[in-house]
């Protein structure tokens, strides 16, 4: 009987679960990826493709929506990484003290905000003292719901702000095609989400073959990006300050 007890998987809270978990995130991206693949396919009107029989043509039109469902998967993916590394900080239970500075700046950050709207004396008196007396704190006072926005609307500086304010890897290297494509679909997805021009008029930029080797190179790329945070973020050490 004791032999057959140490044999039984360890299942539950006993099971050990990753620091950071990215399979949530992965899946969700993977899943928003179907969705522009599933729409290429019934489009499609090359010869013997799904959509070659529909006697609509609405090929263009849907590259061009294609390229906007990329940029929401980026930008979705993005935010999770955030959410997720600060609730991976939460639950570790560190005290603001412990936290690593990165962590730090989004444990005092409402107290950060509020000093821009303060007195001069009241960054010597009570304002001031609160943020140190918050670094201080045995307690963690992380929101994960903040976003280090650099005012980049999603742009190759906004992933190299990320990577920096989090202490993550530089983003390039491992991003490689994906990277230099990123502004591109930024500001393909902001013309047609702002009226500048059409979905069809973003479409005749792509053939289908073209469109479909990004949504691979998309995928692939953010995926790697991803596991490379997930590697990195997966140990306390990434999160607290040693003793």
């Amino acid at each position: 009987m004791y032999a057959v007890a140490l044999s039984l998987p360890r299942t539950g809270s006993l099971a050990r679960r990753p620091i950071f978990d990215r399979s949530p995130l992965e899946k969700e991206f993977r899943q928003r990826i179907a969705v522009v693949r599933k729409l290429l396919d019934a489009t499609d009107s090359s010869p013997g493709a799904p959509g070659a029989t529909s006697s609509i043509d609405v090929s263009r039109e849907t590259r061009g929506l294609s390229i906007v469902l990329l940029y929401a998967a980026y930008e979705n993916l993005l935010k999770g990484i955030s959410r997720t590394l600060l609730e991976s900080a939460v639950q570790l239970r560190l005290g603001n003290r412990r936290l690593k500075p990165e962590f730090q700046v989004f444990a005092i950050h409402a107290k950060l905000q509020a000093l821009t709207d303060i007195s001069a004396p009241q960054i010597w008196k009570g304002s001031g003292r609160g943020v140190i007396d918050a670094l201080l704190d045995k307690s963690c006072s992380i929101n994960s719901n903040i976003f280090p926005n650099d005012g980049s609307h999603m742009k190759t500086a906004q992933v190299v702000t990320l990577c920096e304010v989090y202490g993550l890897n530089p983003p390039g290297p491992i991003l490689r095609e994906a990277w230099g494509r990123i502004n591109t679909v930024v500001s393909e997805r902001n013309s047609i989400a702002h009226g500048q021009r059409t979905p069809e008029e973003i479409g005749r930029n792509y053939s289908i073959g073209e469109l479909r080797n990004l949504v691979d190179i998309w995928e692939r790329r953010w995926c790697e990006f991803l596991a490379d945070v997930g590697n990195k973020a997966s140990t306390r050490d990434f999160y607290r300050e040693p003793r």
